[in-house]
């Protein structure tokens, strides 16, 4: 697991978003009188997390898009935050019009280090669930 972090890391800092930065689609605080997020259902409108814990900033688009990439087969457990900055990442090149090809290049060291990690699945069956992952739940 730990070569996907690093490799996380690497992409999230290849795709001009710092791990640091705050997602600017991120609920900042679920007790701020809930006057922003209608379509949440229960609390403070967050998915549960399916590593059992609690995630306040994360929204359901990225808790959606950590699901589907689950369903999927990669592991997103440990590394969710950064795996979302990868995804935010990926729809800013989506957003500037790389086209997915130039994109699936530059996440391929991650795509990669995940796919050595699961069985059946092959480098560009990771990047292409992590650009179409991102398309369906991150990107405007």
């Amino acid at each position: 697991m730990a070569p996907a972090l690093l490799a996380l890391t690497v992409v999230v800092s290849a795709c001009g978003q710092s791990a640091d930065e705050a997602p600017e689609s991120s609920v900042e605080a679920s007790d701020s009188g809930g006057s922003g997020d209608t379509g949440s259902t229960g609390g403070a409108g967050q998915a549960p997390n399916p590593s059992g814990s609690t995630s306040e900033s994360r929204t359901n688009d990225e808790q959606a898009f950590l699901d589907e990439l689950t369903e999927f087969g990669l592991p997103t457990g440990m590394s969710a935050e950064t795996t979302v900055e990868v995804g935010i990442g990926i729809c800013l090149k989506i957003a500037e019009g790389v086209d997915d090809e130039t994109i699936l290049d530059e996440i391929r060291p991650l795509s990669s280090a995940i796919a050595s990690q699961i069985e059946d699945i092959d480098t560009a069956g990771v990047g292409r669930a992590l650009v179409d992952a991102s398309r369906t739940h991150l990107c405007d």
